[in-house]
């Protein structure tokens, strides 16, 4: 199996971003996914002082896009606005620095349409075309990320992933899986992958027990990884997997239960 495996700089949320990237070429990782939040953020102001430290490194990137306060499918026009803003700027800024893939969220539903899925679809479906028309100047691959299960969250399960990006209108818009985000929506996972082998270009792995979204290490939660990396041998990915863990020993531990049960090889 041809994966590229990497972690998330979420690990390194509260410190600057060169932390992450010593500690990547420390631990002899060779991908590392930039979450642009915080001290990590990738904007108008931090882009040129960001290139010139990634570099110092040869490692590969990829660019979760900003997702605080950030709604692509919210009803009120400025906050879809800048959202969208964000989402193109994060385009920009993958390009700029050779990343090749960017994830990003759908969006959620606002007060007034939470208990409309069409309303919500059609803002998400515009905010996407505009998304997708932009990204055509860039050549970019723009990954669409599955949510956990909340009631505000849409694009939780196949179905509701696959009307999007089966959607002719919007042109090259592939998916990052988030296995964590499915285990709290009770699918089943194996059967998840089958259905968007098409789209599927990016992972995030993290455990659960199916309650929370809390990003445990992999193993130490409910998540059947075997049923996952059958399937994912199936399709014969070769695309990039994230390990989304928010501390650095739980990194390793995820690392070496792949290594030990022989997931990647």
């Amino acid at each position: 199996m041809n994966i590229e495996l990497g972690f998330s700089s979420l690990a390194f949320y509260e410190t600057q971003l060169e932390k992450a990237l010593s500690w990547a070429e420390e631990n002899n990782f060779g991908l590392l996914e930039i979450v642009s939040e915080n001290n990590h953020a990738i904007d108008e102001e931090t882009l040129p002082a960001i290139k010139e430290i990634l570099a110092s490194y040869k490692l590969n990137y990829t660019v979760h896009s900003p997702f605080s306060d950030i709604n692509i499918s919210s009803l009120n026009k400025s906050i879809r606005r800048e959202s969208i803003h964000q989402v193109k700027y994060s385009i920009f800024a993958v390009h700029e620095i050779g990343g090749k893939i960017l994830t990003f969220h759908p969006g959620r539903h606002s007060a007034a349409t939470s208990k409309s899925n069409e309303g919500t679809k059609k803002i998400l479906f515009e905010s996407l075309k505009e998304i997708s028309d932009f990204n055509k100047d860039y050549g970019v691959t723009i990954a669409l990320e599955n949510m956990p299960d909340t009631f505000i969250t849409t694009m939780k399960v196949s179905k509701e992933v696959l009307e999007v990006l089966e959607e002719k209108r919007l042109s090259g818009i592939k998916h990052t899986m988030d296995v964590g985000h499915l285990e709290t929506n009770n699918v089943d996972i194996g059967e998840y992958i089958h259905d968007l082998r098409e789209y599927l270009v990016h992972i995030h792995l993290h455990d659960n027990f199916g309650e929370f979204d809390n990003h445990l290490p992999i193993g130490e939660g409910n998540i059947n990884f075997s049923k996952i990396f059958r399937a994912l041998d199936d399709i014969k990915y070769k695309g990039r997997i994230i390990l989304e863990m928010t501390r650095t020993e739980d990194i390793l531990k995820s690392r070496a239960f792949l290594n030990e049960k022989k997931f990647l090889i």
